[in-house]
């Protein structure tokens, strides 16, 4: 887990803060639940500390990193920098809408 938390592109084209607390709370506890599986201390302590500076709220404001694969190798990637917020500047047009992601994904598949 390591390797994809601090791996180069993670670190240069970081996801919400907020997106890597939730994703490692859930990865954490299924760790947890399995017998004879340590937790390593590098990571519980990232996890820890970026818990306690970011806002965890619903609608936390700010921009981040998205990535996407094209290919099943996940060699192409397209990396978008994102609003979190669905609303801002008065537009929607600053975030990837669901149905964009489906209409690629059907291109891709069916050139």
């Amino acid at each position: 887990m390591k390797t994809i938390i601090f791996h180069e592109h993670t670190t240069s084209y970081s996801p919400s803060h907020q997106y890597i607390v939730f994703f490692l709370k859930k990865y954490i506890e299924k760790i947890e639940s399995m017998p004879n599986y340590d937790l390593d201390d590098e990571l519980m302590e990232f996890y820890v500390s970026l818990a306690a500076t970011t806002n965890l709220s619903a609608g936390a404001a700010g921009m981040c990193y998205k990535t996407y694969t094209l290919d099943k190798d996940q060699y192409t990637k397209v990396v978008l920098n994102e609003e979190q917020m669905m609303i801002s500047q008065g537009t929607t047009g600053l975030q990837t809408w669901e149905a964009s992601l489906r209409l690629a994904d059907f291109f891709v598949e069916h050139p």
